[in-house]
C-alpha cells in the first residue's frame, strides 16, 4: 500500500475566518485529492498549535509540518519581504499584491537574496490589498492621528504609522479585538475583512479610506524534513497547487475586502471617512 503523509498545518486565522474556512480548507482539500489521498492534512487554526509568532519557527523546528502567518509578526526576520510592504505601492487590491509578491519571491530568489527562508520550504506567498486606519476617533486629518496609538503589524506598517506622527503598537491581530476594546490602542491600520472575521467593526467607529499605506504579506511554509520525506510526485502536487492558489488567495481576499467594509457599514453604523485631496497628499507626503 501507499504511505499516508500525516500532515499538521498550524494557522492563527480562526477556523471560521473565511481565510481558513474558504482558503486554507480549499487548498488542503485539493491537495489531498490529487494526491488520491496519499496525503493528510490537520488543520491546527485559531492559535491551537501554535501563537502567531512562533508560527514559522514551529515549523522550522518540527512542532508543525506546515505554516500559514505573517513574516512581519517576527520583525527584522524577514527584512527583503518586509521591502513588499512599505507604503506607496500602488495595489489596487488583494489579487494584485499576492501576485506581486510571488514573482517578487521567485525573481529575487533567483538573484540568490532570499536566504531569510532557507529554513524551510516556501510553498506561496499572498497579501492583502490597500489597508485603511480604523479608530475610536474620527481620523479626518493628518493631525487627528498624532500621538495616537494604532495597532501595526510590524513589517513596513511600522515606519509607516511613525511617518503620519502616530504611535505603533505591534501585535497579531489576533489580539486586536482585545486591545481596542480595552482602549490600549486607539485603532488599527489594516486590511477591511478584519471588520468581520475578527470582529472588528464592534470595537471601532471610524474607517479613513487611506492611499497605499498598507500592504501585508502572508506565507505558507512547510518544516524541510517533512518536504524532503516526501516523494516527488508528492512535492509537485504541493508545488502546483500553491502556485494555483496564490491567484485564489488574491481573488478571495478581495472579495472579501469589499465585503467587510459593507459588513461594517450595515451591520455595525461605521462611519467612513473619504480624505480631501488635500489631506490625501499631506498623508502620502509624510511617508
Amino acid at each position: 500500500d501507499d504511505e499516508v503523509f500525516r500532515l499538521q498545518m498550524a494557522t492563527f486565522w480562526p477556523a471560521e475566518y473565511f481565510q481558513v474556512a474558504e482558503g486554507h480548507q480549499a487548498w488542503i482539500d485539493e491537495i489531498e485529492e490529487r494526491t488520491g489521498g496519499r496525503v493528510k492534512i490537520t488543520m491546527q487554526a485559531g492559535q491551537s498549535l501554535l501563537n502567531a509568532p512562533e508560527i514559522y519557527e514551529g515549523v522550522v523546528n518540527g512542532v508543525a509540518d506546515i505554516g500559514t502567518t505573517c513574516p512581519s509578526y517576527t520583525p527584522g526576520a524577514f527584512p527583503v519581504t518586509e521591502a513588499f510592504e512599505l507604503p506607496g505601492f500602488n495595489n489596487d487590491n488583494a489579487l494584485v499584491s499576492s501576485l506581486t509578491i510571488q514573482e517578487g519571491y521567485e525573481k529575487l530568489k533567483e538573484k540568490g537574496y532570499m536566504s531569510e527562508y532557507d529554513d524551510s520550504k516556501v510553498l506561496m506567498f499572498w497579501a492583502t490589498g490597500p489597508g485603511n486606519i480604523k479608530t475610536h476617533k474620527p481620523v479626518r486629518t493628518l493631525e487627528d492621528l498624532s500621538g495616537l496609538e494604532i495597532r501595526s503589524a510590524g513589517g513596513g506598517s511600522t515606519p509607516t504609522i511613525e511617518a503620519l506622527g502616530a504611535v505603533p503598537v505591534g501585535m497579531p491581530m489576533s489580539e486586536a479585538y482585545e486591545q481596542l476594546s480595552a482602549g490600549t490602542v486607539q485603532g488599527i491600520l489594516g486590511p477591511n475583512d478584519v471588520l468581520k472575521g475578527f470582529k472588528l467593526a464592534e470595537v471601532i467607529d471610524y474607517v479613513t479610506i487611506t492611499p497605499y499605506l498598507y500592504n501585508t504579506v502572508f506565507m505558507k511554509t512547510m518544516n524541510l524534513d517533512t518536504w524532503n520525506s516526501l516523494p516527488s510526485d508528492i512535492q509537485q502536487v504541493f508545488e502546483e497547487v500553491s502556485e494555483e492558489f496564490v491567484m485564489k488567495y488574491g481573488e478571495l481576499r478581495t472579495d472579501h475586502t469589499k465585503a467587510g467594509l459593507e459588513f461594517g457599514i450595515e451591520e455595525e453604523g461605521l462611519e467612513i471617512i473619504d480624505l480631501s485631496p488635500a489631506e490625501e497628499k499631506k498623508f502620502l507626503e509624510s511617508i
